[in-house]
């Protein structure tokens, strides 16, 4: 699989993948604790050998804390670690199960699907978003976002792009277009809910937690599309970690998903985001 070329965000604000992240090329099942974990491996393994596959292999047990002076790469990583650690005390998480949650292959296959997924879609940077079938490129204003999700409410789902405004118009004739009508809605397992899954019209996310466009989406947009949600609107979360610009967002996303697992995706996800400033440089 290779990652789309990057391209401009159509003025919205995007943040571009420019080639498919090292750590999704290990999926094969016998690599998962070896290869497929060098996402969380550069970060939170302490390698006792050479995998022989140019991945450390993991120390027995999960993630071990660094004993070594605070000048070394080794101590500099387990910054972010005990970062993140105390992000998850903050919310009352359970830490022995968010460790073991952390060495769990599932989770970085998860969040390989989501990125092969995107691909698939055409999306090539991020935030993207897929408000049903309709596709928006960018951290738009949120009036464009907003008039997407009244239309798809209403029932009668417009079938073409001239039935939105001019602003929405402009962004269908972009190249690549920044809006299109798609002949169906993306497949959305695996994402995080807020409100109904099942509501008439779902906000598809791909983002990235270290996206500075994804980060004002968040801050500028998300609190309007909060109010919408419930039956009837619902926002879905997909991980589209773009390493090669922003190394840490592939752990940042192992952790949105290990606090999911204990019912607390979504105030990691606001506290990811709140906090990106005091994370994104760690090591």
């Amino acid at each position: 699989m290779t990652e789309p070329t990057p391209s401009d965000a159509g003025g919205g604000g995007q943040s571009p993948p420019r080639s498919q992240p090292t750590w999704t090329l290990f999926l094969t099942p016998g690599a998962i604790l070896v290869g497929a974990l060098v996402i969380a491996a550069a970060i939170w393994w302490q390698p006792e050998r050479d995998g022989g596959d140019g991945a450390a292999t993991p120390t027995p047990g999960g993630l071990a804390e660094s004993t070594v002076p605070p000048a070394s790469p080794t101590a500099a990583r387990a910054s972010l670690l005990d970062t993140f650690l105390g992000y998850a005390r903050s919310l009352g998480l359970d830490e022995p199960q968010l460790r073991q949650c952390l060495n769990d292959g599932a989770n970085v296959e998860l969040i390989n699907s989501h990125l092969q997924r995107g691909n698939q879609l055409g999306v090539t940077g991020t935030p993207t978003f897929f408000i049903n079938n309709k596709k928006l490129v960018g951290a738009q204003p949120t009036a464009i976002l907003l008039e997407i999700v009244e239309k798809e409410r209403s029932g009668s789902p417009p079938t073409s792009v001239d039935a939105y405004s001019p602003q929405i118009q402009q962004l269908a004739a972009t190249n690549p277009p920044a809006f299109q009508i798609l002949p169906s809605r993306p497949d959305l397992s695996g994402a995080a809910f807020e409100g109904n899954p099942n509501a008439r019209v779902v906000i598809a996310e791909f983002s990235d937690f270290q996206c500075p466009f994804c980060l004002r989406w968040n801050q500028v947009t998300l609190p309007e599309v909060r109010k919408l949600l419930g039956d009837e609107v619902a926002l879905a979360f997909l991980h589209f970690p773009i390493t090669q610009i922003h190394p840490n967002a592939g752990n940042a996303s192992l952790l949105a998903i290990c606090a999911g697992r204990q019912g607390k995706f979504w105030p990691m996800h606001d506290l990811l985001f709140a906090r990106q400033s005091e994370w994104g440089d760690l090591r």
